[in-house]
C-alpha cells in the first residue's frame, strides 16, 4: 500500500504505462489542435463543438490508458498490447460518449479561463469557482472513466455512481482531484518547456496515484477483488479438468 505500492507498480509495469501514455498523448493530439482552431474563432460554440468532437476521440485512448493502469492495480498478468488491443475492442464505444460530454465542459472551462483575463474586475469568487470547477471536472472523469473500464452498466448508470462516489467517498475524492490539479495545473503552468515531461510522464503518473487513491472506493462498491479471485479459481479448475482429461 501507499508509496512501497506506487514504486511496485512502477518498477513492474513501467513499460505497458509509458506505451499507453505514447498513445494517450497521439490520441490528444486532434483535442489540442480542434481546442486551438476554437480559441482562433474567438466563439463560444466553435469551442465547444470542437472540444466535443476533440474528446470524442481522445475517449477511446483514454480508456486505453486507465485499462493498462487499473490492470497493474488489479496485478493481472498479460502481454501488454494484447491485452490493450482487447480493452479497446471491448471499450471504445462505451468511451465516446463520456468523452464528448468531458470534452465540451472542458472546452467550456477552457473559454472562460481565457475570457476571463479580459474582463475588469473580475471577483475572486469567479476564479474560486474557475478552479473548484475544473478541480470536479477532472474527479468526476476519474470515476467515469474508470467505470468504462471496469464495469458493464449503462451511461446514466455511470453517471449516478460518479457522483455518488464523489460524495460518498470524499477524503479520497479530494486526495486524488489535488494530485490530479497540481499535476495538470504545474504542466500547464509551464507550458510549452513541460512537453518533454508530458511525453513520458504525461498521463500514466497522475492517473497511477489518483486511481491508486480511489480504488479501494471502486473494489468497495463492485466487488472487483473478490470477482477476480472467483475467476482466477474457475480458470484454474477449467485447466486441471482439460489436463485431467488429457492425461486420461
Amino acid at each position: 500500500t501507499g508509496v512501497g505500492r506506487f514504486f511496485e507498480l512502477v518498477g513492474r509495469d513501467m513499460s505497458s504505462m509509458f506505451l499507453a501514455n505514447l498513445l494517450t498523448c497521439i490520441g490528444f493530439l486532434p483535442v489540442i489542435c480542434l481546442v486551438y482552431i476554437g480559441f482562433l474563432a474567438n466563439s463560444l460554440p466553435v469551442m465547444l463543438a470542437s472540444a466535443a468532437v476533440g474528446g470524442i476521440l481522445a475517449g477511446p485512448v483514454l480508456a486505453g490508458m486507465y485499462d493498462t493502469v487499473l490492470r497493474a492495480l488489479r496485478d493481472e498478468p498479460g502481454y501488454w498490447w494484447h491485452t490493450y488491443r482487447m480493452a479497446w475492442k471491448q471499450n471504445w464505444r462505451e468511451s465516446l460518449l463520456p468523452g464528448a460530454g468531458a470534452g465540451f465542459c472542458l472546452g467550456l472551462w477552457a473559454f472562460l479561463l481565457y475570457a476571463l483575463p479580459d474582463l475588469e474586475n473580475v471577483p475572486i469568487s469567479v476564479w474560486i469557482c474557475m478552479v473548484l470547477g475544473i478541480f470536479f471536472l477532472l474527479v468526476f472523469c476519474l470515476y467515469l472513466f474508470a467505470q468504462v473500464v471496469l464495469v458493464s452498466v449503462s451511461q446514466a448508470e455511470r453517471l449516478k455512481n460518479a457522483a455518488l462516489f464523489m460524495i460518498g467517498f470524499l477524503p479520497r475524492t479530494l486526495a486524488a482531484g489535488a494530485v490530479l490539479c497540481i499535476y495538470w495545473g504545474v504542466m500547464l503552468a509551464w507550458m510549452p518547456y513541460t512537453i518533454p515531461v508530458v511525453l513520458i510522464l504525461g498521463f500514466w503518473l497522475p492517473c497511477t496515484l489518483a486511481l491508486q487513491i480511489i480504488y479501494p472506493a471502486l473494489d468497495k462498491a463492485f466487488h472487483l477483488e473478490k470477482t477476480i479471485t472467483a475467476r482466477r479459481e474457475d480458470e484454474i479448475n477449467d485447466l486441471m479438468e482439460q489436463h485431467g482429461h488429457t492425461s486420461v
